[in-house]
This record gives structure tokens, C-alpha cells and sequence, in this order.
């Protein structure tokens, strides 16, 4: 019954908006019948979804909201309640809702939690057994561990002193012993440097008597432990550092969520990234798996990975790259995009390709000419492709491989080689596959010619293993500069 009343009101709620996605209908059908038997779903969408499965996820819960818990970030937080909420009152439709956790709502109403809440509401075990819709799961992992992280400022450093005066000289002590440290193996003027965790522990330790109350330290002191990376990052202007801490394995932090719970979510590229590599290793299975794939995602992607490239480690790499990436742009009339993570390699690309193409090179904005060049990061690209108009290129100068001077991917690589496990194929890697497939989701079918110019695409075995998970794709054998 559900499913039928949700296509009855697809259809209505069409009169008033044009149809911009043609699986809605089936993706209303798969929500149905997941909200009533509440059961675990996964669910891949196309390519060409967009934003545009919105009413498919949206007009069942008008109509189903048994302890339904909707979990969005901060940017479909917007989404939702500017715009696809009042779409939905256009055409007389809507759903009963509570927001954050000042208040625990009835069954019959959804509870619209951010990541942070949900995190709150999982440690004072407010869920209860209620159906958790994570739509764009393929962000969960860094928006658990963002929600999770915790900062702690000069200025908390100072309300801890004054709230603990009688351990004023030891806790002075702590903070100069770390900023000497910390400064003396800075590199850069924003450097970020692990600090091992025992100097948390040690910290505890002097205040073992009276632990503080207050947020951030009360927190910063429970969670200590090897699960946690914490590391600093330093600004070299005012001589100040801010601490933090992320857990290293989120969904293991948040126990009793996967037993207590039944999940229902909705991806555009996959499951490869760590989040749900973590729920493989907790034998987590979905009952229902759906590829509500299309046409476009099976058109092959132009391929540009030019034969004899160098190594990023020599010498000559990166003015091969730049002579590659001059090239590509040559002539083209619409944007390029290039992706770059590490942000010294990046901004380096971004001097050079200016000063070749002047004023239509730019870092990370989407104001840009017909024909501009976008330099920016992988994760800029997933978030804002959808505020940019179609690309002629994307240029992947380097495979965006994890970097270690992450703290957090520096951390999780030890715990894995403490562990004795294969930490490249069973971590970086999958989470290149993820970086890659993210990046590339959009424009299936669009005719973007793509050029990755590393030579570990050729020279190493996993460059095989990316070759098969970009397919299907077509090879472009001659670098033409139009």
C-alpha cells in the first residue's frame, strides 16, 4: 500500500516540478518497501542523480514516519529544509519532523539529526531501535570523524589553567614542554605534527583528582586511547598551536549503532571507502542491494594515460607534468579541471599553469571564465562539481593517493602494520578507489575526457587494479591539444 500511495504522489508532485531524474519512480518503490520491513538497504545511484532523487527519498517519508532517524550534513541540511521541503508544500505534501536533540520525538514524527547529533544521541542510547537513512553515505566516514574531532584552543588552555590553579605550574609545564617540541620540527608556517597520545595521558594523570568538567578537556580525556590520532597544527605568525584529536575507527567509536539499528542508504559512487570496509570487517550485511544505474554509466570514459610517464619520485616528474597539462588545456573552450591533493604540488601547478594561461587559472573557485582552469583538491571537486558547469577535461596529475603526512592516514597505517595486515591494499588503496570514483561519478556520458599522468598507472601492479574499476572506458592513445 505504501508503494502505491508514494507513486501516486510522485505523480502529483510532478504536475507542479519537471521530472529531472528518470528513477525516481523505482527509487520511491525501493524506500517503501525498506521503511515497512524495515530492513538494511544499500542503494547505488546513477550518475546523472544529482539532486534529483530527492522526491524519490523524500515523498515516502510524507508518508511513513515510524522511528525513522534521517541523518544529513550540514549542506543537505540546507538542501532540505530551502529547498526540497518547500517543494514538497507546493504540492501539499510534507512530514511531521524534530530537529536536533532538545527534543526526543514521538514515533510518529522523523527525527532530522546532524552528524554531530547523531553521535550525542547514539552515547545516550536515544535511538531505539529506529531505521537510520544516511543519504550520500559515501561521505559518512570523514563526516563521523569531523563530527568527532575535538579541538582545543590557547584559549581552553587558559579556562583550564584558571579552573585548576593548584596544578597551574604542571599543566604550564605540559603545554611549553609540547610548543617547544612542536616548533622545533615545524617545516612550514601551517605545519601539522602528530603529538603521540601519552602526552594526553600524561596530562590526565595531573589532574587525576579533578578531571575537568567543562568542554573541550572533559572529552579530550575520556576518549584517550591508541584509537585516537591527535596531532597539531601550528600557525607560525602568532607562535600558537591548536590541538586535535579524531578517532581512528568512527564506526567502532559509535557502539551499539549497527546492533540496535536497521540502516537505509542511498551513495552516488560506491562502497569502497574505509566506512564501509570497517562495516565488512564487522560482517555487516544488507538485505537489499539495488544499481539503479543507467545508460550513461555504461558509456565508456575518454582515457588519457599516456604510455613511458615518469615516476612521481624523479627528478624530472614535475615539468613533465606541467608540459602535459599545458598541453591539454591548449585550445579547449571549456573548463578544465585539474585535481590535486597535496596543496604545495597544487598551488605550484596552479603559479605555472597562470603563468601560461593567465587570469583563467584559478584555486578552488567556482567563479570562472567559459574556458577557465579550476586547480583545487579532489574532496573541493566532489562537494562543489554541481555548482560548476560541465567540464571539457579532468587532469589527475597524480593518482590521489592518501597522503601520510595526514596524521589520520599516518595513524591508521601503523595501527594496520602493528596489526600485521596489508595496509595499502586494505586501506590506501580502497580509499584511492573511492577518491577516484567520487571524482569521476559526474560526467559518465558527458564526454569529458579524463588524464591521469602518473606513471604508476603503467609501471605498478595496483595500477592495473584502477584500470579495471574506471571501466568502462575507451583509450585515448595520442595527447592532442584540442
Amino acid at each position: 500500500m505504501l508503494e502505491v500511495n508514494s507513486h501516486k504522489h510522485l505523480k502529483k508532485y510532478y504536475q507542479n516540478n519537471l521530472a529531472l531524474w528518470p528513477h525516481n519512480l523505482t527509487l520511491t518503490r525501493l524506500i517503501s518497501r525498506s521503511l515497512s520491513r524495515k530492513d538494511n538497504t544499500f542503494i547505488q545511484l546513477s550518475s546523472d542523480s544529482r539532486n534529483f532523487w530527492w522526491p524519490g527519498l523524500l515523498i515516502p517519508l510524507c508518508l511513513h514516519n515510524n522511528n525513522i532517524v534521517l541523518i544529513l550534513s550540514e549542506r543537505q541540511y540546507r538542501l532540505l529544509f530551502e529547498v526540497e521541503l518547500p517543494k514538497l508544500r507546493s504540492s501539499r505534501l510534507g512530514f511531521d519532523y524534530v530537529e536536533g536533540i532538545e527534543l526526543i520525538p514521538s514515533d510518529e514524527k522523523i527525527w532530522v539529526l546532524r552528524y554531530q547529533d547523531l553521535i550525542f544521541a547514539n552515547e545516550k542510547d536515544l535511538l531505539k531501535n529506529r531505521q537510520l537513512i544516511f543519504p550520500e553515505s559515501e561521505f559518512i566516514s570523514s563526516e563521523l570523524r569531523e563530527s568527532m574531532s575535538i579541538k582545543i584552543t590557547p584559549k581552553d588552555w587558559e579556562n583550564l589553567i584558571a579552573s585548576h590553579s593548584r596544578f597551574e605550574a604542571s599543566i604550564i609545564e605540559v603545554h611549553e614542554r609540547l610548543s617547544r617540541s612542536l616548533f622545533s620540527h615545524s617545516v612550514s608556517s601551517d605545519a601539522v605534527i602528530r603529538i603521540d597520545y601519552s602526552e594526553l595521558l600524561a596530562l590526565k594523570e595531573i589532574l587525576k583528582d579533578d578531571l575537568p568538567s567543562a568542554m573541550p578537556w572533559k572529552r579530550a580525556l575520556n576518549v584517550v586511547n591508541n584509537e585516537w590520532v591527535t596531532w597539531a597544527k601550528l600557525d607560525n605568525r602568532k607562535l600558537s598551536w591548536d590541538w586535535y584529536i579524531q578517532p581512528l575507527l568512527p564506526l567502532q567509536t559509535l557502539s551499539g549503532l549497527l546492533s540496535k539499528n536497521t540502516l537505509l542508504m542511498l551513495t552516488n559512487s560506491g562502497q569502497s571507502d574505509s566506512f564501509f570496509l570497517d562495516l565488512n570487517s564487522k560482517k555487516f550485511t544488507f538485505n537489499v542491494k539495488v544499481d539503479l544505474g543507467n545508460k550513461f554509466d555504461q558509456e565508456p570514459i575518454p582515457l588519457f594515460v599516456p604510455k613511458r610517464q615518469p615516476l612521481p619520485n624523479t627528478s624530472h616528474f614535475y615539468r613533465h607534468i606541467i608540459r602535459q597539462c599545458q598541453r591539454l588545456i591548449l585550445g579547449r573552450t571549456h573548463p578544465t579541471i585539474v585535481l590535486v591533493d597535496d596543496l604545495q604540488l597544487r598551488l605550484q601547478i596552479t603559479s605555472e599553469l597562470a603563468g601560461e594561461f593567465g587570469l583563467r587559472v584559478v584555486h578552488e573557485t567556482t567563479n570562472i571564465e567559459t574556458n577557465g582552469i579550476i586547480c583545487c583538491s579532489c574532496n573541493w571537486w566532489i562537494i562543489n562539481q554541481y555548482n560548476l558547469p560541465t567540464p571539457d577535461q579532468l587532469i589527475f596529475p597524480v593518482i590521489p593517493l592518501p597522503t601520510l603526512e595526514s596524521p589520520w592516514i599516518a595513524a591508521k597505517v601503523e595501527m594496520l602494520k602493528h596489526q600485521g595486515r596489508d595496509w595499502f591494499r586494505e586501506f590506501l588503496f580502497p580509499e584511492t578507489l573511492a577518491i577516484l570514483l567520487k571524482s569521476l561519478a559526474i560526467i559518465r556520458g558527458k564526454d569529458v575526457r579524463v588524464a591521469i599522468l602518473d606513471g604508476r598507472m603503467r609501471y605498478r601492479s595496483w595500477g592495473k587494479l584502477i584500470f579495471e574499476a574506471l571501466e568502462p572506458w575507451v583509450a585515448l592513445e595520442r595527447l592532442l591539444p584540442y
